[in-house]
């Protein structure tokens, strides 16, 4: 039943989740790059090469054990999370720049994670040739989003907007039920690696929004701007990360990593919702 529960119940989830993702995306999220194409394209290299890059570094200064530093490394190649738009939103940032990094990200992770996958676990090509996880993932994320893009676009109801609030909303607990499924299947070695895990993923959640923030500088913004970057590139899929240590390496301890991300990454972002209302208040 557990075993079913993995295999079975957590691409379901995380297609359910990607779904809702493609509930509030449009085509004119796409054409929206045309618009600032160069904020897009630096947050992308941010979000798809910085980010490892930071991931590596971490595996490599904390000499992390095996399980955690692949459970990093599958983690870093999963950036935009289904939740950052939301917490964008919530934090004063820049809800359209957001919307359209996440649409963008959608479509190119389902190929560039099982290509960079192999750096750091070379025995994948072996155990999980790149054809068969690029498609695997194509089926539990690009195809849902599209599914729901086309949903938005054909349907304009009053019927169809509360449905869509309502996915919104059971995309949670699609999130929920996979970190819950995941715990239950690894509970000693989530007991035994707690400090290490805890002090890796904080460590890359607060690195990527640091690499965020400082992308926008470049810029010359450090407001609006630096909040946006900051979340998507700080703020990673640990619905699909935990999909590919469990569907696809069939490694349920892998999952700890991301697992216990999910959890620890809602200490900064409560932070920065919580400055942007004091600000609000103040205002």
């Amino acid at each position: 039943m557990a075993q079913t529960m993995l295999t079975v119940g957590l691409p379901l989830a995380l297609a359910w989740m990607m779904f809702c993702v493609g509930l509030t995306l449009s085509v004119a999220d796409f054409k929206r790059v045309l618009q600032y194409p160069g904020k897009v394209g630096v947050g992308l290299l941010a979000q798809l090469v910085g980010l490892p890059i930071i991931a590596f570094a971490l595996i490599q200064i904390f000499a992390l054990p095996p399980v955690v530093a692949v459970g990093l490394w599958i983690l870093a190649l999963a950036p935009g999370g289904a939740s950052s738009n939301a917490i964008s939103h919530l934090a004063g940032g820049d809800s359209a720049l957001s919307i359209t990094m996440t649409a963008i990200s959608s479509l190119i992770i389902p190929f560039s994670l099982p290509l960079l996958l192999p750096l750091v676990v070379p025995e994948v090509s072996a155990t999980l040739p790149i054809k068969t996880a690029i498609l695997q993932l194509v089926m539990v994320t690009l195809l849902p989003v599209l599914l729901g893009m086309a949903l938005n676009h054909r349907c304009r109801s009053a019927r169809f907007e509360r449905f869509a609030e309502f996915a919104g909303r059971t995309a949670l607990w699609a999130l929920f039920f996979t970190v819950a499924v995941t715990l239950a299947a690894n509970t000693k070695v989530f007991y035994q690696l707690f400090s290490v895990v805890s002090a890796a993923v904080l460590s890359l959640c607060l690195l990527g929004m640091g690499l965020g923030a400082l992308v926008a500088k470049g810029f010359g913004e450090d407001g609006i701007l630096a909040k946006t970057l900051s979340i998507e590139v700080g703020i990673q899929n640990a619905g699909t990360a935990i999909f590919v240590a469990v569907v696809q390496l069939k490694q349920p301890e892998l999952a700890l990593t991301p697992l216990l991300y999910g959890v620890l990454m809602n200490i900064p972002v409560v932070v920065l919702i919580a400055l942007h209302r004091r600000r609000q208040l103040s205002s």
